[in-house]
């Protein structure tokens, strides 16, 4: 008699009916905000969700489950389309063990029954074994009874809608300076089309291919600070639609900008793509922790920026430089690799006031243009 083939995958199908429209159940597969209200089974909390919502883009999700323990699921998009179908490649790291295998598929099929039922069909594919499939059977069953109440929250906002915008978006004195250039009915049009209070899922995408921001603060005097944050790709998060997130990693031990943010809250963040030559600002209340859930996603983080939403919008491109990266910083920490030394702390004139875990790399180094790169 054959043996039974041990290596054959299972498959884990469920169908259900949901009381909301089609678009409001794609978008609560797509939007980062939705996503974390429902994705986590039972006790389990998300801590973030980044997307790049495009066929062959990525996605994670960061969570700890009811003990408190962090677990991550991510992947790539394999097809979209948009209030019909997601289907993404599904990857498990985390302490369960039953759930550390190879990727498996997640095939979501959105079919409109009324303007306001929707049912779903979801299949996860290419399990390998019964004891990883039960798990996702019980942990898909307890998320799904929450993402009708998440798809529920999804409320399409027109860009035209005066009602959503900011009253004072502008100053007495934006609208002097408008008025001397005659750009009044202009910029209110401006407001109208581009400027939004969460991100959209465009917007998240393009946050989450930049792999640098430039980043404005202020202090209790009013004295603005411009800082250049690097990473790898997608190093900012986003949490939600209304919420982003970055480290602050080692630096020159000033504290510019994290102490105006701990002072103040105010941030402006400038994202500029140079290889297509687009920008996007935002602008918010950000705080700083030690503490956040997030720093464990970042090996050499020192400390967590949140960044509570509440401006977002894309500048005219036409003045930015088309430019290609070389490669990305090799002092980007990195949990493979042990990062390199900055030339500068080799200056003799930092030598005697480096901090303790510093100190063996005091030298006599004087040409501080070189060791910054200027000369």
């Amino acid at each position: 008699m054959a043996a039974r083939n041990k290596n054959k995958s299972v498959s884990v199908t469920m169908v259900r009916k949901l009381k909301s429209p089609a678009h409001a159940v794609y978008a609560a597969w797509t939007e980062p905000r939705l996503i974390a209200k429902w994705l986590a089974p039972g006790a389990d909390t998300v801590t973030s969700v980044t997307v790049d919502l495009r066929k062959g883009g990525r996605f994670r999700l960061d969570g700890l489950n009811g003990d408190g323990k962090p677990y991550s699921f991510c992947g790539t998009y394999l097809e979209l389309a948009e209030n019909r179908r997601v289907a993404l490649s599904w990857m498990y790291d985390g302490p369960v063990p039953a759930l550390r295998a190879d990727a498996s598929v997640v095939v979501v099929d959105i079919q409109k029954l009324e303007p306001d039922l929707t049912e779903l069909t979801l299949t996860h594919e290419k399990l390998t074994g019964r004891d990883e499939a039960e798990i996702y059977r019980v942990s898909w069953t307890e998320c799904m009874s929450k993402l009708e109440s998440a798809a529920t929250a999804h409320k399409f906002v027109s860009p035209l809608d005066d009602d959503s915008r900011r009253a004072d978006f502008y100053s007495d004195s934006h609208r002097r300076m408008q008025d001397r250039f005659a750009t009044r009915k202009l910029a209110d049009r401006l407001e109208a089309v581009l400027i939004h209070d969460h991100l959209s899922a465009v917007d998240a995408a393009f946050i989450t291919r930049q792999n640098m921001v430039f980043v404005a603060t202020s202090d209790a005097y009013g004295q603005p600070n411009c800082s250049y944050k690097g990473g790898t790709r997608g190093f900012v998060a986003v949490v939600d639609e209304r919420t982003l997130a970055f480290p602050d990693y080692n630096g020159n031990g000033m504290h510019l900008s994290m102490g105006n943010i701990d002072e103040t809250s105010k941030i402006a963040l400038l994202f500029v793509d140079f290889e297509r030559q687009a920008r996007m600002r935002v602008m918010g209340s950000a705080s700083v922790s030690v503490d956040d859930p997030l720093r464990e996603r970042y090996p050499g983080a020192q400390q967590i920026v949140r960044i509570a939403i509440e401006s977002v919008f894309t500048n005219c491109p036409r003045y930015v430089h088309k430019m290609k990266l070389l490669e990305e910083s090799t002092f980007v920490p990195n949990a493979d690799a042990k990062t390199p030394d900055p030339a500068w702390k080799r200056l003799s004139a930092v030598a005697d006031v480096l901090p303790e875990e510093d100190k063996h790399l005091a030298g006599k180094d004087t040409d501080l243009d070189k060791t910054l790169n200027k000369d």
